[in-house]
């Protein structure tokens, strides 16, 4: 009996528990089906109030007939002080049904334009046009070049028209002939349904178009525009030309949307043009045009591809923290200015194949994002690396390195190492700005104390070889080196005054071993002043490496004296058995301790006139690790101070050959294996 009770309780208890959850079920199914309820009639509602909108938009619009046309001209408005034909808040309708319409509103328009004496504006404003608008047909016709121009135009006009015309009139040439507007044009929230053709026009004033739309192509080939043009926020959704225009005043087409292909090819830009937050979908042509103040194309975002081929830019282009979906071409620009792309983000390929860079031209990549497997700069090899420039090493180390395996991947190498020396710069500067900014109660410290041999050892490599990417700079130590040390060499072995017989070089040795020493300086010192961008900084390095201890210990040298065995026998000794260039890298500057090699070495001879050689051949090998004899100094009866002498330069020398091959592991591709076998 307890039994069945006990079983009679759980069934009751797992009826309870499913009546709830098919209660919970049933509250969840009606949720999900209230909610899909409220979705769907709100988007019924938009679906409705979308079209109703744009009927009430277009019903809140009259539209324009001959009589309204006729009222509207007869009775100006003023806008910015000047007579307007106020055609704003229109339905204007120019499809092929209302041709003749059309033809009525181009003619009355022109008859009122050309009989005013002052200029007019058009005001379009907030209007809808329907069918292809001929905006060149509004202005006056004229003839250009000298004496051709309608005397419609008031002194000061013509001057201003003679002064933005560019065409050269020949005498044999047919007079070209175009369309002059005198007033402003203002398009501001304008909608066109068809084409616009502003083509081979003059528009000595202003034109504002902010906001319109233009479902048709919009053309403006070959036009000239003396005073400020405003696309901003507009829409263009089919082509857009201005080829070979001229603009001579700011231009703007700020948070403009162009949905089709762009041709502004062979324009010339006076004053800045912007572009920011633009958005480009399909291809942007701007080959051979010139841009003569700033082009902003910040924060735009290009989904097709950009072209500036054979453009000229003589003030800066402006891309920061734009994207670049495709291809942007800078194939056979001037760039005489800064290219930004400063926290661009790159999709594609950059092409800057030969680009003409002048000395001031520069291109900013700081916080530049390959975004993309496909992300590529392309350029001259050994100059585009020269022309990217980076702001501070913090924040731009993965800048560095896409950008260092970019040129490495296509194998220009002095490209590479140009933006690793720069990096390298700039991390030097980071750590000294943290040495120098460190408080007093900080100095001292582990911390800072860790950063000295960072700071000191980048420099170094910095100043004594460009951080291993200059050879000719690394050559040029090393014959400083070698000039210095074999002076000191000679000096010391053949100028020995005070001992009872003294010991002096004859007169041509010495003018020899002065003029071959002095030469050498100069050659190293020129070169080095030609070819680093610190000349003096690289000159004190190597002085402070070079002179202080060298010329301490000839100065102990000769003040303390002489007075050892074998006086009157040179302190360096060659090997007699062979006379060829060698390679003794693995060679002490010390004679061999096993007795039937001692025999081989003999002192170098003094009396020969070629005998001031023998100091350089020992200096270079001691340097270069490399020479024609096998020299080196004696071990008997030799003072510690000229031993010491000669393992310091022994010494420098193993680090000039690690900083030589290292360079030239870097500078040649593929050498670094070669070294390493």
């Amino acid at each position: 009996m307890y039994f069945i009770s006990l079983k009679t309780a759980v069934i009751e208890e797992d009826c309870h528990y499913m009546a709830q959850y098919l209660a919970n079920v049933a509250k969840t199914l009606k949720t999900l089906w209230l909610t899909l309820c409220l979705v769907f009639c709100l988007s019924l509602i938009l679906l409705l109030a979308f079209p109703l909108q744009l009927k009430a938009q277009t019903e809140s619009r009259s539209y324009l007939t001959p009589e309204i046309l006729q009222t509207k001209t007869e009775n100006f408005s003023q806008q910015e002080g000047r007579d307007t034909i106020d055609l704003s808040n229109l339905i204007i309708d120019f499809t092929d049904a209302n041709s003749q319409f059309s033809q009525d509103f181009y003619q009355e328009l022109n008859n009122i334009i050309s009989r005013s004496s002052n200029p007019l504006n058009l005001d379009f404003s907030n209007s809808i046009i329907q069918g292809d608008f001929q905006l060149n047909q509004l202005g006056i016709a004229s003839s250009v070049g000298e004496g051709a121009l309608s005397s419609l135009f008031t002194t000061l006009e013509q001057e201003k028209i003679n002064q933005f015309y560019p065409l050269q009139i020949e005498l044999a040439a047919e007079i070209p002939r175009i369309n002059i507007f005198r007033g402003s044009v203002y398009l501001n929230n304008t909608v066109f349904t068809g084409n616009v053709d502003g083509s081979n026009s003059l528009y000595l004033q202003s034109i504002t178009a902010e906001a319109a739309r233009f479902r048709g192509t919009v053309d403006f080939t070959q036009s000239i525009f003396a005073k400020e043009l405003d696309f901003s926020n507009g829409i263009f959704n089919q082509n857009l030309s201005f080829y070979k225009s001229h603009l001579f005043a700011k231009t703007k087409f700020n948070s403009t949307k162009f949905k089709g292909i762009n041709d502004f090819s062979k324009s010339q830009f006076e004053a800045p043009v912007e572009f920011q937050q633009a958005l480009f979908t399909q291809l942007t042509d701007f080959t051979r045009s010139t841009f003569i103040d700033t082009v902003n194309f910040d924060r735009t975002r290009f989904r097709d591809r950009l072209i500036f081929t054979k453009s000229k830019f003589l003030n800066p282009l402006l891309f920061i923290n734009s994207t670049l979906e495709q291809t942007v071409t800078f194939r056979d620009i001037y760039l005489n200015s800064l290219i930004n792309l400063q926290d661009a983000h790159l999709l594609d390929r950059l092409d800057f194949n030969n680009a003409f860079f002048t000395a001031q031209a520069r291109i900013n990549v700081s916080g530049l994002a390959f975004d993309a497997t496909e992300s590529q700069i392309i350029g001259q090899p050994g100059v585009i690396g020269q022309h990217l420039k980076i702001n501070r090493f913090q924040g731009n180390e993965t800048v560095f390195r896409n950008l260092i395996r970019n040129f490495r991947g296509l194998e220009q190498i002095a490209d590479a190492n140009s933006l690793e020396y720069q990096e390298k710069q700039l991390q030097a500067r980071a750590i000294g700005d943290r040495l120098s900014t460190k408080s007093w109660h900080q100095i001292f410290t582990w911390s800072w104390i860790s950063l000295i041999p960072q700071w000191l050892s980048l420099n170094l490599l910095l100043l004594l070889g460009n951080y291993g990417t200059d050879i000719n700079l690394l050559f040029s130590i090393g014959i400083i080196t070698i000039a210095l040390f074999s002076f000191l060499f000679w000096l010391i072995d053949r100028y020995r005054p005070h001992i009872s017989k003294p010991i002096i070089p004859r007169r041509d040795e010495i003018i020899m071993m002065f003029l071959s020493y002095s030469g050498a300086n100069l050659f190293g010192i020129i070169n080095i002043l030609v070819t680093t961008e610190r000349p003096w900084l690289t000159l004190g390095a190597i002085a402070l490496v070079l002179l202080p201890i060298p010329l301490v210990i000839t100065c102990l040298i000769y003040y303390r004296g002489r007075y050892h065995k074998l006086l009157d026998t040179s302190y360096f000794v060659e090997n007699g058995e062979l006379r060829q260039f060698r390679l003794l890298i693995g060679r002490l500057p010390i004679m061999p301790r096993f007795v039937f090699f001692r025999d081989r070495f003999l002192p170098i001879l003094w009396e020969t006139r070629w005998n001031w050689l023998n100091y350089y051949d020992f200096s270079l090998n001691n340097i270069f690790k490399l020479g024609f004899n096998d020299l080196r100094v004696r071990d008997q009866h030799l003072p510690g101070l000229i031993s010491a002498l000669v393992w310091y330069q022994w010494c420098l020398g193993v680090l000039y050959i690690v900083l030589l091959l290292w360079t030239l592991s870097r500078t040649i591709p593929g050498l670094n294996l070669l070294i390493y076998f």
